[in-house]
């Protein structure tokens, strides 16, 4: 079984406008980076277009045609930072949430809010007890912190359910910022809920070397490698070596992950050609994610 445990699904209406532009950016030069050139004044209905999926659908062939049996999807809450989205944030977790539902053996839901929201605690209740939310995504790329008062309370209310703490970790989009998403605030966080499982998003992209130097990495910390698309160099033989860095490390506790459809823009050989070049070598290290999470 290939278990995918960072993705999302995507529609415009659920993020913010200066995120979509950044998107657009960022689509942008990766072309002028392959030798490509795009028209950036027209190519954003395209990017959406290729990137929507707000039923679920698309998300599921995709799966199937690359051989991912299940994939948890994760909720981001950018509105106080960037500006709201089209659809309120509890729009946007009830039809995101009720797809994961509706396909609740492949897709499994996680609810994510800025701690800063007034009504924070009662729309994460709402979503773990009424819309079926499994686990907690937190994005800590705006003016909050990890170490502080209002991200405990709610990590609190995922930590007394049983459910698992997923954490963005280094660099981000050009519209937020990395500086509260680092390694040594997210290790004193899951050093006070021990008995939770922490995830760290992406294994802080180069930061990941951090992690192997620290001492005393509490045993509730788990790693993912979504996003290392982009740290791939030559024929791909350094992601090779520094996942098997990781293994060595934390064995049973680095899981496989996409960030679809942020890397693949939902192209089918973008994410087969991610899963064929990492798994094979390291299918048989992967940590059940039954055992964890589900």
């Amino acid at each position: 079984m290939i278990s995918d445990i960072h993705a999302h699904l995507f529609h415009p209406s659920w993020y913010s406008g200066q995120f979509l532009e950044s998107l657009i950016r960022d689509f942008v030069v990766r072309k002028h980076n392959a030798g490509q050139s795009v028209d950036s004044r027209t190519i954003g209905r395209q990017i959406f277009k290729m990137l929507s999926d707000d039923t679920g659908e698309k998300t599921i062939r995709i799966m199937d045609k690359v051989g991912i049996e299940k994939r948890i999807i994760l909720i981001v809450d950018w509105g106080i930072e960037l500006g709201e989205a089209e659809k309120s944030i509890r729009q946007i977790h009830k039809e995101i949430l009720n797809i994961c539902n509706k396909f609740n053996d492949r897709l499994i839901g996680f609810a994510g809010v800025d701690p800063r929201r007034e009504d924070a605690a009662d729309l994460l209740i709402w979503a773990f007890d009424s819309l079926g939310a499994k686990g907690l995504k937190l994005h800590p790329t705006g003016a909050w912190r990890l170490n502080e008062q209002r991200t405990e309370l709610i990590v609190s209310l995922a930590a007394t359910r049983n459910m698992p703490i997923m954490v963005h970790l280094g660099k981000t989009v050009d519209v937020l910022s990395d500086r509260n998403a680092q390694i040594e605030p997210f290790i004193e966080l899951a050093k006070k809920f021990p008995y939770t499982p922490f995830i760290a998003g992406h294994c802080g992209f180069d930061l990941w070397h951090l992690f192997v130097e620290c001492e005393n990495i509490s045993e509730n910390i788990y790693f993912d490698i979504s996003g290392w698309q982009e740290r791939i160099q030559g024929d791909g033989s350094n992601i090779i070596s520094d996942l098997a860095i990781l293994h060595q490390a934390f064995p049973g506790r680095v899981f496989f992950g996409t960030d679809s459809p942020f890397y693949s823009f939902n192209m089918i050989a973008t994410e087969k050609r991610w899963v064929d070049r990492v798994v094979p070598s390291f299918l048989e290290k992967w940590s059940a994610l039954d055992a964890v999470l589900i």
